[in-house]
């Protein structure tokens, strides 16, 4: 009798605290936990795409179906909210862009219908290759168009996101393929980012510094290997400065090219690719190229 009476006090107090919480000030020092917008494919139908996401070990914050999808059982398409933004969804892996890891705990995922797919040679011999096509020829894939209505679903759902969460820059709206080097090829090279761009999402280069990088390199000749990876590095991408053409570098570059240039994603190091990865730097990341990649630390060399 004397605990109980002793309690009653002290939840009424506690209950009249929670009630009297001022939100009269206010703190500037502060920005959104959100700072990655992360795009997909399924591989699956819309069936076996949901089971996947609702009651498997990956999920996603959003789904959307597909035209022609005899599984999806309503006439017209909608966007399906999996998991509340304010929570966690598993859909980057183990991923990592713009120095930061953890993908999951900063992102909003999409995952949207698509029947992709890909088979991998299961054994690399060496991480050192004689060429880019070494490397591509151990995956090989096919890529469906996506469909229009989906992605015009996709474009309102986008601009609304990003309309709440202004911390995802230009350069932050990324596919799996960009955070999960190697692992992924998702959402593809028939992903349609320049019509993203021209709808307020994501990032693209101006095609007229792109041409003059262009130019300037046909003279000039290609720029070393630790100077694209040092590149690829500032712009985002998880890529160590190796100075080799290694397994990672093909990796990061083939994934460059499915965002930039999806209709020669080979992951060699061409006149083009680096024109434009040139070009989206002096967009986006203004005087780092020359600041600190024109003689870039290699691992080898770090203390």
């Amino acid at each position: 009798m004397f605990k109980k009476a002793m309690l009653l006090p002290l939840m009424l107090g506690l209950s009249a605290c929670s009630q009297t919480v001022s939100t009269q000030f206010r703190s500037e020092n502060y920005n959104s936990r959100i700072r990655f917008l992360v795009m997909h494919y399924t591989t699956g139908d819309w069936q076996d795409s949901l089971q996947a996401l609702t009651k498997g070990e990956v999920s996603s914050h959003y789904l959307i179906p597909e035209q022609g999808d005899a599984s999806y059982p309503k006439s017209h398409l909608a966007v399906y909210r999996l998991v509340d933004e304010q929570h966690r969804a598993w859909h980057a892996g183990v991923s990592h862009w713009q120095g930061r890891s953890n993908i999951n705990d900063q992102s909003i995922g999409i995952e949207l219908i698509n029947r992709a797919a890909c088979a991998h040679q299961p054994q690399v011999l060496t991480e050192i290759a004689p060429s880019a096509a070494f490397f591509d020829n151990q995956t090989f894939c096919q890529y469906p168009n996506f469909d229009l209505q989906q992605i015009q679903l996709l474009i309102e759902l986008s601009k609304d996101i990003l309309a709440r969460n202004p911390d995802i820059d230009p350069t932050a709206v990324v596919g799996h393929s960009d955070i999960q080097l190697g692992n992924k090829q998702d959402p593809g090279p028939h992903f349609p980012w320049y019509t993203l761009y021209q709808h307020g999402i994501g990032a693209w280069y101006e095609h007229a510094t792109a041409s003059d990088h262009w130019q300037a390199l046909l003279t000039e000749g290609l720029p070393t290997v630790a100077q694209v990876q040092c590149n690829l590095q500032k712009y985002g991408y998880g890529i160590e400065i190796t100075g080799e053409f290694d397994k990672q570098t093909f990796n990061t570059v083939k994934a460059f090219q499915l965002h930039f240039l999806p209709w020669q994603a080979t992951g060699e190091i061409t006149i083009k690719t680096v024109a434009v990865l040139f070009a989206l730097m002096d967009k986006y990341r203004a005087g780092i190229r020359q600041q600190h990649c024109q003689n870039p630390t290699l691992v080898s060399d770090r203390g």
